[in-house]
């Protein structure tokens, strides 16, 4: 994935929208070098942990279009 390649590129604007799609919610008292390093963890974090489980009142949504807001 480019984005794992370039982060030390990125300002910290986009490094705060990375953090935010990966799954970290306060990105606001960090430096940049932090947000690098958390979303490495976030990132190897995510990779190992398990899907999350299906609850009963879900209904499968393969090969059907998901609503867009």
């Amino acid at each position: 994935m480019p984005d794992e390649q370039d982060l030390h590129d990125k300002t910290l604007g986009e490094l705060a929208e990375t953090a935010h799609r990966e799954g970290i919610p306060f990105v606001a008292h960090m430096s940049q070098s932090e947000l690098v390093e958390a979303i490495e963890q976030q990132r190897e974090a995510n990779e190992l942990q398990s899907p999350r489980p299906r609850r009963a009142d879900e209904e499968p949504t393969a090969g059907r279009p998901t609503p867009t807001s």
